[in-house]
């Protein structure tokens, strides 16, 4: 079982925290294939051993990426100016999904 917990804190606006877990083997096939590519090309175990990410600036998010998959965690940690680009196509689609579930 793969399982993968996103939160977003900072921003311009105190409070606008966003957080989602997503269980791979609950997600229908389109969803479950999107997020197991964006997985891949993040490549957090890697990824992983030079977190935390930083950057410069002020009022910028900071994005935290869990996975845990085959008894194994990875954590990322990243700020918004230092996000690798193989990193950004994971965050959106868990970002998207995070904000779909708030408008709920």
């Amino acid at each position: 079982m793969t399982r993968v917990d996103f939160h977003r804190s900072g921003g311009l606006f105190a409070g606008d925290v966003l957080g989602i877990s997503v269980l791979l083997d609950q997600l229908d096939e389109r969803s479950r294939h999107e997020l197991e590519d964006a997985l891949e090309q993040a490549d957090v175990a890697e990824l992983a051993r030079c977190s935390p990410i930083t950057g410069p600036g002020a009022d910028t998010y900071q994005y935290e990426v869990s996975v845990e998959r085959s008894g194994r965690r990875f954590d990322v940690v990243a700020s918004q100016t230092a996000v690798p680009d193989h990193l950004w196509p994971l965050i959106e689609w868990l970002e998207e999904r995070a904000l779909d579930e708030r408008r709920r």
